[in-house]
């Protein structure tokens, strides 16, 4: 399962010169620095600066082999890195319902998930999902690991967490029983917020981490039923209550409902704190103070407070919009399309509401900045004509993610970009052919009246991972993969999340070429 990657700044440290070009050989000792000789390619004995690195591996989509990940890989040691692919286990059988009287019932349209109990990569977690038949029947194909299975039946009844873990395909068909409606927990409440039974409102029991305990459940005139698994005691879990996910439950749009977290299941619920409602408008204008039609404004409450509540709205024609909200402060922000031509996102401005009022906050949307900057080779010479450059502006407390518009480097090493101001993730990716690495870096837009100079960025030097990936299918014998991914990554200097470093691809023989940056933490910031 693909994760968005940290965003980090890349640091250079170097104790040999790179090479950038593929050094044929038949032998080690027609390779230069004491390199090996590797599948006819010259190939570094170990890195001088890049240490412990983790691996993904992906089979073709038409093999019978599962993917691997590996973590703690040193590639001081060793340069040359294979791996061997296992055929995935098959793990099938029958979920049924456990009855007070009566026999067991098949559970149809329940969903399980197998979760990796101990990825290799931190933050790179893979998941299988499967979902019973009408018979209650289930099948899923599993990558050789270990797995973790939370089992979802139809509401109202709770989620089942199996305790033990898979780590190989049962001798028999996995039999899964729920426990007898009479053994689950039930909860009933009525809330409200404000005075206001809160009709259409969505709860949700979840535990400590955040993990749900409970279906949700919907209010009819703010009453409610959880069903919670066999055991469960009030000082164990807390309540979620919200709007349902296209309403807002209880009131109507212009007055809208907030949710609530951390509710503790007293009985009866206390009424829930509902601030008076508010309202936000004014107008999205660029820097001659034109409206921007079909802006986007968003506002979201500020911390501190019992509840949260986030909102958007899309300008009119003229740049005028309207944001139904509540008393409090609020963050907003107002952002144009993505388009180079078009103006960029406004600051992010602190407001305070008050009830009964409504309360006028024009937004001005500056234009993008626009910028350019060197990339340079390893050596600090110009890098030259077709470096790839890709600018992603860092998701701040309102906005997602958005691209800067970008242009390759010309003949002399130059790239120009426009985007929005804000902090960017920069990726440099090397023509084919070059050898060189992939280089990230972290930069700050700030528009000006005119394109202005980044600093130069050079790339890191190579360090060429090489190896072979292999496997044996079912009933079959060992043998080379052809056209599976080899990916690598690095941790952050928090250890927290991983930053992908290069890949490479195998050809008919199940070799691969890797080309990473040469550096101590390729995720630290200098």
């Amino acid at each position: 399962m693909r994760r968005v990657l940290p965003l980090l700044l890349l640091c250079a440290c170097n104790l040999r010169a790179p090479r950038t070009t593929v050094q044929i050989c038949a032998a080690n000792n027609q390779c230069d620095r004491g390199d090996v000789c590797y599948f006819g390619q010259c190939a570094a004995p170990g890195s001088s600066s890049l240490s412990i690195v983790e691996a993904e591996v992906q089979p073709p989509n038409n093999s019978q082999l599962g993917f691997l990940q590996q973590g703690g890989i040193d590639l001081r040691q060793s340069a040359v890195r294979d791996f061997a692919l296992q055929p995935p286990f098959a793990v099938t059988g029958v979920v049924h319902q456990d009855q007070d009287v009566g026999t067991p019932t098949p559970v149809a349209g329940a969903v399980l998930t197998f979760t990796d109990h101990h990825p290799a990569i931190v933050d790179r977690v893979d998941r299988v999902t499967a979902k019973t038949d009408a018979n209650g029947q289930f099948s899923a194909q599993l990558p050789a690991a270990t797995w973790d299975l939370l089992l979802k039946p139809p509401p109202p009844a709770p989620p089942l967490r199996i305790s033990s873990v898979l780590s190989a395909a049962p001798s028999a068909p996995l039999d899964l029983h729920l426990p007898m409606p009479s053994l689950r927990v039930s909860f009933p409440g009525q809330v409200s917020a404000g005075g206001i039974a809160l009709t259409g409102a969505r709860v949700t029991a979840v535990d400590g981490s955040g993990a749900a305990l409970s279906a949700p459940a919907t209010t009819a005139d703010g009453g409610f039923t959880l069903l919670l698994p066999p055991g469960t005691i009030s000082t164990s879990y807390f309540l979620q209550v919200g709007p349902p996910t296209d309403l807002d439950g209880g009131v109507t749009n212009a007055d809208p409902l907030p949710n609530y977290e951390g509710v503790s299941p007293s009985t009866p619920l206390p009424p829930l704190p509902l601030p008076a409602a508010a309202t936000l408008q004014g107008y999205v204008v660029d820097a001659s103070g034109k409206g921007i039609a079909s802006a986007r404004v968003y506002a979201r409450s500020q911390a501190g407070t019992t509840w949260s509540l986030s909102r958007s709205t899309t300008a009119l024609s003229d740049g005028s919009y309207s944001i139904a909200l509540r008393e409090g402060t609020y963050l907003v922000e107002a952002a144009a399309d993505a388009a180079s031509s078009s103006p960029g996102v406004s600051t992010e401005n602190t407001f305070q509401l008050v009830s009964g009022a409504i309360t006028p906050l024009n937004l001005v949307c500056p234009a993008k900045a626009r910028a350019f900057g060197l990339i340079a080779t390893p050596e600090g010479r110009p890098a030259g004509a077709g470096y790839q450059i890709t600018a992603t502006r860092l998701a701040d407390d309102l906005l997602t993610t958005r691209s800067a518009t970008t242009l390759p480097t010309d003949s002399l090493g130059y790239y120009h970009l426009i985007g929005d101001n804000g902090r960017y993730r920069l990726e440099v990716q090397p023509p084919a052919g070059t050898g060189l690495p992939r280089k990230i870096v972290q930069i700050d837009l700030v528009a000006q009246p005119n394109e202005y100079p980044l600093p130069d960025i050079q790339i890191s030097p190579p360090l060429a991972v090489v190896g072979t990936v292999h496997g044996a299918p079912p009933g079959g014998s060992d043998g080379p993969i052809a056209g599976a991914t080899v990916d690598f990554y690095a941790l952050d200097p928090l250890g927290q999340h991983s930053i992908y470093i290069g890949s490479g691809l195998t050809n008919a023989q199940g070799q691969y070429r890797a080309v990473l940056p040469d550096v101590p933490q390729p995720g630290a910031i200098p």
